[in-house]
């Protein structure tokens, strides 16, 4: 094709037609430039098509990992909606002497409640991922995009109320270790097979059912089960509502790509 373009060019100035020659040389140096900008447009086309197969990737992999994530918040919604209604059992008892009310009963109140530190653990590996790499601003949809930065402060916030959430929660166990029988309730609560303590009885004869007239113990388990409610009933159904909300539109930027 060079050769054949040479040839022209030759021909015409041997002929003495400078003219033809320029418009000629116009003509080819202008298939030059249309011919650059093609492959400048077909070059940012599969730019364009590059980014966007990896967006469609890490939509993907958010999809996958917030679906993780709405299932943890309903197993801590549910951890924690078990140990409040023990605490809630418990705050009726509080202050009575009620003759039905088992030693081995209260105990098992008592530990349930105690027994399981509530904390949302979310699988964040995808979405640190895009934002230490600078790579959030490949999410094409700004209101996805903004949730999705959004994500870090709302993780702290629930993280907050579930720090006010455990304060009370070790402040009765102090309680528990100051004036109960730790190692009999224990052993009432959930017996020796059940995580196979093998813990000797003991041998004392006081019983934690002394904490039932402990004013102490009965403020500090008001604020567990305020705390905890407010966890469930704000924080963790709020993270809940952004979390699918989040999903839905992961799901509608999935679906477009699909089309």
């Amino acid at each position: 094709m060079i050769k054949f373009f040479r040839s022209i060019r030759k021909d015409l100035m041997e002929k003495n037609k400078t003219g033809k020659y320029l418009k000629y040389a116009f003509g080819e140096i202008a298939l030059v430039v249309i011919g650059i900008l093609i492959a400048l447009q077909v070059n940012n086309l599969n730019e364009i098509d590059k980014v966007k197969d990896t967006e469609v990737i890490y939509l993907n992999a958010l999809h996958d990992e917030f679906s993780n994530n709405l299932k943890e918040v309903e197993r801590v919604m549910e951890l924690n909606e078990e140990g409040l209604a023990y605490a809630h059992a418990l705050l009726g008892k509080m202050g009575t002497d009620d003759p039905n009310l088992t030693e081995k009963v209260f105990d098992s109140l008592m530990y349930h409640t105690i027994l399981t530190e509530i904390q949302y653990r979310p699988s964040p590996g995808t979405l640190i991922e895009l934002v230490s790499s600078g790579k959030l601003s490949i999410i094409s949809n700004r209101e996805l995009r903004l949730k999705l930065a959004s994500w870090d402060g709302i993780l702290t916030s629930v993280s907050f109320q579930e720090e006010e959430h455990s304060k009370p929660r070790y402040k009765l166990i102090d309680l528990i270790n100051k004036w109960g029988n730790g190692r009999k309730s224990l052993i009432n609560a959930l017996g020796n097979n059940r995580f196979s303590l093998k813990i000797p009885s003991s041998n004392f004869k006081l019983s934690s059912k002394v904490l039932l007239q402990n004013i102490e113990f009965d403020n500090q388990l008001t604020f567990f089960f305020a705390t905890g409610s407010f966890l469930n009933l704000h924080f963790y159904s709020d993270l809940k509502n952004n979390i699918e909300n989040t999903l839905q539109l992961l799901q509608s930027e999935l679906d477009q790509t699909a089309n």
